[in-house]
């Protein structure tokens, strides 16, 4: 379960990482909006960052899961908003 925690914290640095440079307009690779993408950095990094303070810090890898799963739940709800609201015109 520990390294379950660990691989779930590197895969949320790495989108979270990869979504903020998209937002700084260093990479431009994004094939979503501006605001979903920095919705997704900020989620991911956030996420990230706690997922190691109850690996690492707490000691408490079921919650270091849990926050870990969060971003991509956070995502596919936002995803699935902007899905319903958005104009395609």
């Amino acid at each position: 379960m520990k390294y379950f925690a660990w691989i779930l914290c590197f895969i949320n640095a790495y989108f979270g990482s990869y979504y903020f440079l998209n937002a700084v307009y260093i990479l431009q690779s994004s094939k979503y909006s501006e605001t979903a993408t920095i919705v997704f950095a900020i989620s991911f990094l956030i996420m990230c960052a706690a997922g190691f303070y109850f690996s690492f810090i707490k000691i408490n890898y079921k919650a270091a899961i849990w926050v870990g799963v969060g971003p991509w739940i956070i995502g596919l709800i936002f995803l699935f908003i902007n899905m319903l609201t958005a104009d395609y015109k």
